[in-house]
């Protein structure tokens, strides 16, 4: 606060972010709100980047698929382009749930939360693994409803990453998918990343770091 002014400091993916047309009917009211009280237009102005390792988001037209995944120190969207490999905005999307992305959001603070709990080691760590890496656990059902909806919503294939650390990996690479039980090892990793994807259960992973 100064000179009569409050100036707020956010970061955003692109120079138009924060553009009116990608706001919901919440960020509009309140900003509506704000404008009344003060008696004053708020104005918004880039002002550059944070930092040299900044990378730009998808701006594929069409992506081939897209990939639920996100971790504990992760600030990007928790959606990235199969295509290109980076962030794709929330804004982007059509309006998810209630003028919002609340459902998205919920999953991405779950799923940091349970990664956190994996990487301190001291408490809940074999929950939260159970967590990020079974098909069937609470945070895996809520990621692959949510990747069943975006890809309704966008008929772009939507997949949901599956985390994978074992103690004894043993021949990882011939695992099968934990869901349908078929063969889903890729031929080519992707984007130096992925080893594994199953097209049917609509799930991609990578092979242990604990080999």
């Amino acid at each position: 606060m100064k000179r009569n002014k409050i100036v707020s400091l956010p970061y955003t993916l692109e120079k138009k972010s924060l553009s009116k047309k990608y706001n919901n009917k919440y960020v509009q009211d309140q900003i509506d709100k704000i404008e009344k009280l003060s008696g004053s237009t708020i104005s918004i102005k880039n002002i550059g980047k944070t930092s040299s390792e900044y990378k730009k988001p998808c701006i594929c037209c069409k992506s081939e698929f897209y990939i639920l995944i996100t971790n504990y120190i992760s600030i990007d969207s928790p959606l990235t382009c199969g295509t290109c490999n980076k962030s794709v905005p929330l804004y982007k999307l059509p309006k998810f749930y209630d003028f919002g992305y609340m459902p998205i959001l919920s999953w991405e603070t779950n799923y940091q939360a349970c990664d956190s709990l994996q990487m301190n080691c001291e408490v809940g760590e074999r929950w939260s693994l159970n967590q990020m890496q079974e098909t069937k656990s609470p945070l895996s059902k809520q990621g692959l409803d949510i990747c069943k909806q975006i890809e309704e919503q966008t008929t772009i294939p939507t997949f949901y990453y599956l985390y994978n650390y074992r103690k004894n990996s043993g021949d990882d690479k011939n695992r099968l998918c934990p869901n349908c039980k078929k063969k889903w090892t890729l031929k080519t990793q992707l984007h130096n990343l992925y080893d594994f994807k199953c097209d049917n259960c609509r799930i991609i992973s990578t092979i242990s770091t604990n080999t």
